[in-house]
């Protein structure tokens, strides 16, 4: 076992010694540091930028609640807020899709709005190309490095003749496998590392408004896992293909249309194929599918037949018939009634969409078995707080937010409010009821969780390229 481990370190040493005597290490290394670094200034420039926009554009439309005036609790309601989501301070690595889903969302009664405000939408042409983001270097340009480190490992120790010497002498070619492994991770490790720490050491400054420093440190660290995993695995790759092919150039082109597919191709041909599996409806579907749910309730329509019967049923409750003579305003309770009816029209409305986004998502994982982007991306948007999943959780915590402030405003009425009176008003002391929204980024165990699929395959990737580089390199022979 000693034996077997001098001579794994002999191996790695050389080829690292190698490595950082060669011009290609440091061109492309430099390239890679100043993009991440770049990368990183930008993102987190960005990300401070929005936070602090939204933190201010929070405390405006709060204000203007409070400031509303004097009026009638369902006029009020009308008058609604905005509600704005919380930045992840780990935005900064990978933006995710908050670009394209918006950010804002206008809450107000009877209605549960779509959010606005999109980035992508006013960005320019060229800005569409996309960003440079820490996620895109570590996803699409650090494998690309390990390709070019990598291609020749094997096929250049036999154009040079070295690889017969060195099985011939009794070296295993499981120990030249594990050496020039443990040299190019050593040597990637050392380009990324810095970066590594220079992101934690980030986060120390971020405002924990929104996620507790615990769990910014804990979803960081599996951050740093996944890619871990999805880089080694890379390695592996490389080096199989190259103790597989006969010569470096062989070895170079497979290697690069691996690349190309899987950053490029596979990501775009399994959302078209999610989309033709689970297809969503378009916006003016989807709108029109709960006008027509809403038909079936009363809203403000005192003929409609739901409004007659919900009267009798309330008339009949109280033992009175007339609406004059219930104890408590009818008026408060027609429109808590229809607030109802509307919630579980756009539960299960919202609910379906978010389902079908859900199974798109799990079509799209299952590429990552052969093209580990389709699963390395959802993770690393998952980890930051930047997915779908994170979206959701906030669209549903500004949908309670908006429900909170309807069941107030109807409470009120329903309180104080006299059957007849068209001039009842409420003041500020009502409007001071409703606090602030305010909203966490769920705790690490819970991203961890929801992206639990996506690491497996990860690690079923990495699993698999080293078991083909290990297969590959055992059929070496001397001749």
């Amino acid at each position: 076992m000693n034996a077997s481990a001098t001579v794994i370190g002999t191996i790695a040493r050389k080829e690292l010694l190698e490595l950082l005597r060669d011009a290609r290490f440091w061109w492309t290394g430099g390239i890679i540091l100043l993009l991440m670094l770049i990368a990183l200034f930008l993102g987190w420039q960005q990300m401070q930028r929005v936070d602090g926009e939204h933190a201010a554009a929070r405390a405006v439309t709060y204000q203007q609640w409070l400031d509303q005036g004097d009026k009638n609790p369902h006029q009020a309601a009308h008058f609604g807020q905005y509600a704005f989501k919380p930045v992840s301070p780990l935005a900064f690595v990978d933006p995710g899709i908050d670009q394209f889903v918006g950010s804002t969302v206008w809450v107000e009664a009877h209605k549960q709005n779509e959010f606005n405000f999109r980035p992508a939408r006013d960005a320019t042409s060229l800005q569409r190309f996309g960003e440079l983001t820490i996620a895109f270097v570590l996803q699409i340009l650090a494998p690309l490095v390990i390709v070019l480190l990598a291609f020749s490992a094997f096929t250049g120790e036999r154009e040079r003749g070295t690889l017969r010497q060195l099985l011939s002498i009794g070296v295993k070619p499981t120990q030249l496998l594990v050496g020039k492994g443990l040299a190019i991770m050593t040597a990637v490790g050392a380009l990324l590392l810095p970066m590594a720490l220079l992101g934690f050491i980030a986060l120390g400054f971020a405002d924990d408004q929104h996620a507790s420093a615990t769990n910014l440190y804990l979803r960081s660290t599996w951050l740093v896992v996944g890619y871990a995993i999805y880089l080694t695995g890379f390695i592996a790759l490389a080096l199989g293909a190259s103790a597989a092919s006969s010569s470096s150039r062989k070895a170079l082109i497979v290697l690069l249309a691996f690349w190309v597919v899987n950053g490029f191709i596979a990501p775009r041909a399994m959302t078209d194929l999610a989309r033709l599996f689970c297809p969503t409806p378009t916006k003016v579907e989807f709108q029109n599918g709960i006008n027509e749910a809403r038909k079936a309730t009363f809203g403000h329509d005192e003929t409609h037949p739901a409004f007659t019967a919900f009267r009798d049923e309330v008339l009949k409750k109280y033992n009175v018939t007339r609406i004059e003579d219930l104890p408590v305003s009818f008026r408060g309770l027609s429109l808590r009634k229809d607030d109802e009816n509307g919630y579980r029209i756009y539960d299960e409305h919202y609910g379906a969409l978010w389902a079908t986004y859900a199974r798109q998502e799990r079509i799209r994982a299952i590429a990552g078995f052969a093209f580990p982007l389709a699963a390395l991306r959802p993770f690393s948007m998952g980890l930051a707080g930047t997915d779908t999943f994170h979206q959701n959780r906030f669209a549903t915590a500004a949908e309670l937010y908006r429900r909170q402030i309807q069941t107030a405003m109807s409470e009120d009425l329903i309180q104080h409010h006299k059957n007849g009176d068209n001039k009842y008003v409420s003041n500020r002391q009502l409007w001071e009821k409703i606090p602030t929204l305010e909203h966490k980024i769920p705790e690490a165990k819970t991203a961890i969780a929801e992206q639990g699929l996506n690491l497996g395959i990860l690690l079923v990737w990495m699993l698999a390229t080293i078991t083909f580089a290990v297969t590959a390199t055992r059929r070496l022979r001397p001749l």
